[in-house]
Formats: structure tokens, sequence, C-alpha cells
């Protein structure tokens, strides 16, 4: 999903609404981390309390803004060959499950992919391996016989704490830029998802 304007405004206006000063797009790429809570906390807004506001005031920001959440052009004819090839296939975000699942069905997606997880599915959320560790439990498959794409540091980090091979894609879309997530030592850098389906495909 092409969601990163959406994701980014939302964090700009819910950190605007606790006293802190607005943010451009590209400071937000060079700050932003996951997991969230602690993000936030990078900003002094932290506690159980207030985290749980936070969590609120997000999702009531980011629901009139998700209409705006885009599908790159290359991500159906990507997941096509995928399951051409006989792939199962799952996502795994920190979108809360409402949101997920109405984005897969409005980009006509859901017959792609079969296991999304989304932020309540997981106890804990990337860097931690727990999210793909539920995806690849409900895919029935081994964490060596998988790979996990991602555009940010902490996908590379979730992805090998699970035992998984890690593709950082880097490119317009991403969080992250090539600089940023090669240090976490991703085993392969795609520029395209098609370059990334090509290096799945070769695995």
């Amino acid at each position: 999903m092409d969601d990163i304007y959406v994701v980014w405004r939302t964090n700009d206006l819910t950190l605007m609404s606790f006293g802190l000063p607005h943010q451009k797009l590209e400071t937000f790429k060079q700050k932003f981390f996951l997991p969230w809570q602690e993000f936030y906390a990078s900003f002094g807004v932290k506690g159980d309390e207030i985290m749980k506001e936070v969590d609120t005031r997000f999702w009531r920001i980011y629901q009139p803004l998700s209409s705006m959440v885009k599908v790159f052009h290359q991500s159906k004819p990507a997941l096509v060959r995928l399951k051409e090839r006989g792939l199962k296939v799952g996502v795994v975000t920190q979108t809360k499950r409402g949101p997920l699942k109405e984005q897969i069905r409005r980009f006509r997606m859901s017959d792609l992919i079969d296991v999304a997880v989304g932020e309540e599915d997981s106890e804990e959320l990337k860097p931690s391996p727990k999210p793909i560790l539920s995806a690849l439990e409900r895919l029935d498959v081994a964490p060596e016989a998988s790979v996990y794409v991602g555009d940010m540091a902490e996908d590379v980090l979730a992805a090998k704490r699970a035992g998984v091979k890690a593709i950082s894609l880097i490119w317009k879309g991403s969080y992250h830029t090539e600089e940023r997530v090669r240090p976490y030592g991703p085993d392969h850098i795609a520029h395209s998802l098609y370059e990334a389906v090509d290096i799945i495909l070769s695995l």
C-alpha cells in the first residue's frame, strides 16, 4: 500500500494534538521508527494511559484520511506472479485489522492475500518477530521457507529474529532510505516490487 502520506499526516496531527510542532514529511521519514509507542516516547509522549489516548487520537484522525491510501501499480501484478507460482502470501502490518481488511477489499486483492496480520493480531509489534511468526503459523509455512519484504529497518530486524530471509524494498514510497536500512543487514535489497519478486523466485 502507498500510505506514507496518510501515515505521516496522521502522526503529525496526533503529535500536534499533544502540543508538539509540525513536522515535514522528510523529517518524519528520518525520525520514524517502530514500535510506534517508542516513537512517541522519543517526543516525551509516554506512559500507559497516554499511549491509550495516542492510539485513540491516531485512529480517529486516520479514519477520514484513509481514503487517500493508494496501491502501488506494481502491487497486484507482483502478487499475481507469486500466486501463479504457488506461493502463499501474507501481510504483516501495524495497521489495525479493520482498516487493513477494508483496504485489501477496496483494492480487490482479497484473492491474492492468504493471511493478513494487523495490529491486534499479535502481542507485540515489529521489530518483534511475533507478528511475522503469527502470519507463518496461519500460513502453515516454516520460517526457513519464507521471505519477508519491507521498507523499514525494523522489518529487517523482525525478519531476522523470526528466522526469515529479509528483502528491503527501497524506492519512492519507502519509509526508510537504503543508508538507514543497510546497516541492519538485509539479505537482499530491491528497488522495485518486480525486482523483489524476481529475488523471491530465485531463492
